[in-house]
Order: structure tokens, then C-alpha cells, then sequence
């Protein structure tokens, strides 16, 4: 991994890390109302809680060695099953219904309480802990109750009973399972008598050697290999001749489509000529003599006799007829190697039925043996379980008289003299702790389901929009404050983004607008006009807010006359636009209020209205409604050049959000970006990076605007004409 990529991974940590701060710095208050209720619940209950006292005692559980543990026949009903949960289930039986019940009767629980024994034994229940030592068969029991000696001796009772319990099962168990066992001795009894008959008539029929019985028991069938070794011998026989007649098949198919010379050298290559089995002594006396004369006639011709010599003459002669009567010979043989063939045939099926018969007789003589070995195992099975429940049942009757152990006592219960609870102090430090855990969960949680835009990182991802500024949290009138300070700087950064966007949208007039009422719009249109007027631009406010006007009261102008009457028709543009105490700075206030607001911020009028006034002033900023539940805002961003939108953060539902955005896009409006305003910059670390102005401008200042009103808020100013 690249150190960039490592860098990249730790930034990212961190920032993770912030963002969970950041829940908690949003969400103390609902974290510390939790806690506060969790710990004040826990202080409660301690203090009305009744002091217990508790009494312990430590025993082992004893394993029973003692018991019948041999099973016997199909079934094992008395036997007492000791492995790995039976310790588990003693420590379930010390706090079973009966023992407890057995312990209040000793006790005298029920007539001291007033109640009957089986409710007495549910109360004891309720005061009776065990815990088993892990690892060994070691038991604490802890009683509690609001008397000591009470808790001491149901504690030493606890144990006391549970022997007796114990002993009076174990003992019926016993007793019981040595009756069951006389009963299967004799059927077993009876059992082995029958499987001995069986293995006696196997001996007087001769194939059981009677001595080896007389001895152990154990005696051997008299199972002869006579039978396997006459099969075996067979099944190689029929594979020789099967291979025999395999060869003869091939020989005699090549031979039939072969004539003379070449039915000699066929002979010859596959050694057929010389191989007894098929070939005759006069095939193999002229083959003899052929070769002879071929071999004279080659000698003579290297002595010096010519081809046409009369010896050389004769020999040849004497040849040709060789050749003649070998040739005879050799179809002969091919007739006489069919004949063999049928014959070889007949033998193999000859021998198929003598190996059927033979292997019918290996597997009787394979059954019979079977039958001979069960009958002795399940003999000698029979005899050695016959044997162990007879010796079971001798030391059965043994053990009855030994006596048994259930328990060994390691620590006494002991006299309890200080309450054991409530513990007043860990309680509360549990409350505390568990108040902060729940508390951090709930702040979790609530911010989980809190789907409101918190961050500039949440606004531009999901409502698809930029941000063009972040105004801090209590940001007042710059008219009232002046245009010094981090606020007045978090505005000049807003309207230096809107320049930088006004050529790509051409935009003269801008439309400012919030989801709902209380997100800061108005305040905003205000201080982002005064400081477009601070640069230089010719700026005009219009109050088209005909339901809620607020413009002329907070730029101290008097409202009486404005924008309804230009749009009645009743006076012109020069009559309604004032001149404010801000250089550059001009406003159009509502004038009365209409009727019908968006009947006559839609009609002819309004759009004359914005051309005649973009036509005199650089920037014109338009104060509307808000957008959701309200029509004049869609007619405002329909006819203004570019809409922001004023968004607080943690305040609006991100669905009422993505709603605004639509109704804006829908009515034809021009989204320029997004205006995060009153943000808590101080306690949001999201927005360190954005806005480090802040830190610059308060250094070592006290903030003026902290004690100007908000706009939004409180009482306005009074209102003047210019």
C-alpha cells in the first residue's frame, strides 16, 4: 500500500470518528435526559429496596457409584444414567418443586407464611440460588431473605433434603431393578437353552467337531475346499478353451479367403505349420522336402549349373509337384482345424454346465457353513450375556446392605450479619453507566431516524444541488452589525459563488426560498442584498411575500406603498421602490396585503414589473413564500432568472426537501444552489474546512452579533420612510 493510500485511510478514519462525535454534540441534550432518568430510576429503587441477607453454602454432588448400571435385555428401565448432565440435573433438583417442598415442610414454612406447600415451595424457590463450580461437581447455594437465621437454615435444609430425596429414589431403584433382573436372568435362561439345541443338532449331523464344543464352546464347521478348488479348476479350464477357440476363430476366418502361395506364407508367419495341434506330420513332411528342394536348386546354381540343365530341369519338375501336394495338404489342415473347431465348441459347452453344477454346490456347502458359524456366535453371545446378569444379580443382592454417600460438605452455612443488598454503590454505578451507554444509544438512534439534511456534504449529495454558502449560527443584520466580522464574511463568500454562476445562468433577478417558514430566508436575502450593494452593484429588494411581509420592517421603511400597488396598476415603479440607508441598496416593500396573493403575482403586471426593473438595477433579490404549501413561490421561480434555496440544517425532513427541489423544477424555476444557513460552526466540525474565516474573525473578538436580534426573530425595528 502506497503511503497516499495509507494518509487517505487514516483521514478517512478520523473523519468517521468526527462524525460520531458530532451525533453527540447534536444530540446531548436527548443523551442527557436519558442518563438522567436511567440514574435517577436506579437511585430510587435502591433506596425503597428491602435489605437481604444471604447465607451460602458449599457441597459436591457424589456420583452413584453404588446403583445398577448394567443394562439387561432390549430395554434399560432402572438403569441410572451417569455422564456429563448428570451433575447438571442434580443441581436442577436441589431447587425442584419437591425438595423445596420437602424443605418448607421441615421449615414449617407453610403455617409460618399462611399459605400451602406447594405456594411455600414456589416463595422458596424465589430466594434459593445455585451455581455450579464450573469444571467440577461442586455446588454453591445461596439463600437470601430479610431475616438471617431463617436464610441459614434453609440453606443447611436445602442440602439435608436433597440426600434424603435422593436416597429414597435410589433405593426404590435398586430394589426394583433387582426384581426386573431375576426376571431376565430366567428368560435369558430359557433363551440359551433353545440356541444350544440348534448348535447340538448341527454336531449330530456331522459337520460340527463335537470336541472343540465339549471344550470351549467354540468348535469349527468341517467346511472342505473340495468344492472351491473343483470350481476354480473348472472356471481355467473354460478360459483356456474359450482362449483356444478365440484363436482357432481368427486362424480359420483368415485361412478361408486363402489359396496356395498365399495360404503357405500365412501358415508360415503365424507358425500354424509347425504347431502340432493343428497341423498334420505329412503338411509338415512336404514343407520339409518343399524347403529341401528349394535349398538343392539354390546350391546347385551356385555350383555352376545353368537353368536350362537337365538336373536343374528335373529338380524343378520334382519341385513343382512338392508344391503341389503341400498345397493339398494345407487345405486339409484348414478343413481339419473347422472340424477342431465344432469340437472345441462342444467341449465348452460341455464344460458350462459342469460349472453351473459346481457352482451351485460351493455355494449350498457356502450356506450351510453360514448356518453352522450363527448358530455357535449366537450361542456364545447368548451364554456370555446369561453370564454377566447372573453375576449382576449375586452382587445386586450384595450391594443393598453397603451404604451409599450422596453429598460431602465443604463449607457450613453460615450466619449472614450485613446485608448483602441493595449494594447502594454499585448500584449507582451501574445506573451511571448504563444511563451513559443508553443515553449514547439513544442519541444513535434518534439521529438514525432523523432523515433531515445535517451536513453541506448530505445537502449536495442528496438534494443534487451545490452549496454556495454557509451561514453561521445567530448571524444577525449586517445592516445593524456592520461589515466587519465573520458573518458579514460568510455572506461575501455566498454572493462571490453567485457571481461566479450569474453569466451561466444570465441571471439578473433571484428568487429566495425555504421549504417552510423560520429557516432564516428573509434574513438572508437581506444581508446577501447589503453586500452586493457594498460591492458596488445597484441592488434591489422586492417583498413578494404578499402574505407575511417582513422587508420593509427590518430595512426601517414604511409598507404602506409597494408592490400591489404597482400591480393594481395604481401607481408606476418610481413610486414604489425606496431608497434604504444603504448605499446602492433600494427595496420594493409589499404594500397591502391582497385577497388573492397569486392571482396578482401571476398576471401580466408582475413580469413588466421585473423587466422594467432589471432594465435599471444590477441585482434584484425577490423575498417569496415558502415554497411548500404556498403558490406564489412557484409563480415567483417561474419568472425570476435563478432560485436559491435557504435550507437549515437538522430542520426539514430530507422527503420535504427533495419535495421543495421538485415543486421549484416543476414550476420552471432556475435551482442556482443551496444557502446552508444558521449553522452551529463552532460545535460542527462538517464545516471546519468550509469556513475557516470564523476562527480568523473571532480571534481574540467578542461577537457583536450575539447580541443583535435575528431577523427571523423578535421584534424588528420600527419601521421609517425613506
Amino acid at each position: 500500500m502506497s503511503e497516499s493510500d495509507a494518509g487517505a485511510r487514516q483521514s478517512e478514519t478520523v473523519l468517521h470518528a468526527q462524525d460520531y462525535l458530532q451525533v453527540l454534540r447534536s444530540r446531548w441534550k436527548e443523551a442527557l435526559l436519558v442518563f438522567l432518568l436511567v440514574f435517577v430510576s436506579c437511585a430510587v429503587i435502591t433506596k425503597t429496596m428491602t435489605p437481604q441477607y444471604t447465607s451460602s453454602m458449599r457441597f459436591e454432588i457424589l456420583h452413584p457409584k453404588d446403583l445398577i448400571n448394567v443394562a439387561y435385555g432390549d430395554v434399560n428401565p432402572v438403569q441410572q444414567t451417569v455422564d456429563v448432565s448428570y451433575i447438571q440435573t442434580q443441581f436442577e433438583a436441589l431447587v425442584s418443586q419437591n425438595n423445596l417442598a420437602a424443605v418448607a415442610n421441615k421449615l414449617g414454612l407453610p403455617a409460618e407464611w399462611g399459605c400451602d406447600e406447594q405456594t411455600a415451595a414456589t416463595r422458596l424457590a424465589q430466594r434459593i440460588q445455585v451455581s455450579p463450580v464450573k469444571g467440577t461437581n461442586l455446588v454453591d447455594v445461596t439463600v437470601g431473605d430479610s431475616d438471617p437465621k431463617l436464610a441459614q437454615r434453609i440453606c443447611e435444609e436445602v442440602a439435608e433434603c436433597y440426600k434424603e430425596v435422593r436416597k429414597d429414589g435410589e433405593d426404590a431403584l435398586i430394589n426394583e431393578a433387582i426384581n426386573k433382573r431375576y426376571e431376565v436372568l430366567r428368560a435369558r435362561q430359557d433363551e440359551l437353552e433353545r440356541k444350544a439345541d440348534v448348535v447340538r443338532q448341527y454336531i449330530h449331523s456331522g459337520k460340527y467337531i463335537s470336541y472343540m464344543w465339549q471344550q470351549q464352546g467354540t468348535g469349527t464347521p468341517l467346511s472342505s475346499s473340495s468344492e472351491e478348488q473343483v470350481y476354480q479348476q473348472l472356471i481355467n479350464n473354460r478360459l483356456e478353451l474359450q482362449s483356444e477357440i478365440a484363436q482357432m476363430t481368427v486362424h480359420i476366418t483368415q485361412l478361408q479367403n486363402l489359396k496356395d502361395a498365399d495360404l503357405l506364407g500365412y501358415v508360415t508367419r503365424t507358425g500354424l505349420l509347425t504347431a502340432e495341434s493343428y497341423s498334420s506330420a505329412k503338411v509338415r513332411e512336404f514343407y520339409e522336402l518343399y524347403q529341401k528342394e528349394e535349398a538343392d536348386r539354390v546350391q546347385m546354381l551356385l555350383s555352376g549349373y545353368g537353368e536350362r540343365h537337365p538336373a536343374i530341369r528335373r529338380i524343378d519338375e520334382q519341385h513343382k509337384t512338392t508344391q503341389e501336394r503341400l498345397y493339398e495338404e494345407l487345405v486339409g489342415m484348414r478343413d481339419s482345424m473347422v472340424d477342431q473347431l465344432a469340437v472345441k465348441k462342444s467341449e465348452l459347452a460341455e464344460l458350462e454346465g459342469r460349472l453351473t453344477e459346481a457352482r451351485n454346490n460351493l455355494r449350498d456347502k457356502t450356506l450351510e457353513d453360514q448356518k453352522v458359524q450363527n448358530a455357535l456366535q449366537e450361542y456364545n453371545a447368548e451364554k456370555e450375556r446369561f453370564d454377566k446378569l447372573e453375576s449382576d444379580y449375586e452382587a445386586d443382592k450384595m450391594r443393598m446392605t453397603t451404604p451409599r454417600l450422596y453429598t460431602k460438605i465443604y463449607n457450613q452455612a453460615s450466619l449472614p450479619l450485613v446485608p448483602s443488598s441493595p449494594k447502594v454503590q454499585l448500584n449507582l454505578i451501574v445506573g451511571a453507566v448504563v444511563g451513559i451507554i443508553a443515553g449514547i444509544m439513544v442519541a444513535f438512534v434518534y439521529n438514525y431516524f432523523d432523515t433531515s439534511v445535517k451536513t453541506l456534504e448530505d445537502a449536495e449529495q442528496q438534494l443534487g444541488l451545490p452549496v454556495l454558502g454557509v451561514i453561521p449560527q445567530d448571524a444577525g443584520l449586517l445592516m445593524l452589525q456592520g461589515s466587519s466580522g465573520p458573518d458579514a464574511e460568510a455572506y461575501r463568500i455566498l454572493r462571490t459563488n453567485i457571481e461566479l454562476k450569474r453569466s451561466l445562468f444570465k441571471a439578473t433577478t433571484f428568487t429566495v426560498v425555504s421549504s417552510s417558514a423560520g429557516e432564516g430566508k428573509t434574513t438572508t436575502l437581506i444581508n446577501l442584498a447589503y453586500v452586493f450593494a457594498q460591492a458596488g452593484y445597484s441592488t434591489l429588494m422586492i417583498d413578494a411575500d404578499l402574505r407575511r411581509p417582513m422587508l420593509a420592517r427590518y430595512a426601517e421603511v414604511s409598507g404602506d406603498v409597494g408592490l400591489l400597488n404597482y400591480l393594481t396598476g395604481e401607481s408606476e415603479l418610481r413610486d414604489v421602490v425606496f431608497q434604504t440607508e444603504v448605499p446602492n441598496l433600494y427595496l420594493v416593500p409589499s404594500g397591502p396585503l391582497p385577497s388573492d396573493p397569486s392571482g396578482v403575482l401571476g398576471s401580466y403586471r408582475m413580469e413588466q414589473f421585473l423587466n422594467e426593473a432589471s432594465k435599471r438595477f444590477d441585482v434584484i433579490f425577490i423575498d417569496s413564500p415558502p415554497i411548500l404549501g404556498i403558490s406564489d413561490s412557484s409563480l415567483l421561480v417561474r419568472k425570476a432568472d435563478a432560485t436559491i434555496l435557504v435550507l437549515q440544517p437538522r430542520k426539514m425532513q430530507l422527503k420535504a426537501l427533495l419535495r421543495a427541489k421538485s415543486t421549484i423544477q416543476n414550476a420552471g424555476g432556475n435551482l442556482m444552489g443551496l444557502v446552508m444557513n444558521n449553522v452551529d460552526i463552532s460545535g460542527d466540525t462538517q464545516y471546519q474546512y468550509y469556513t475557516t474565516y470564523y476562527a480568523y474573525y473571532t480571534h481574540g473578538e467578542s461577537r457583536d452579533a450575539a447580541a443583535a436580534p435575528r431577523a427571523d426573530e423578535g421584534e424588528a425595528p420600527a419601521a421609517r420612510r425613506t
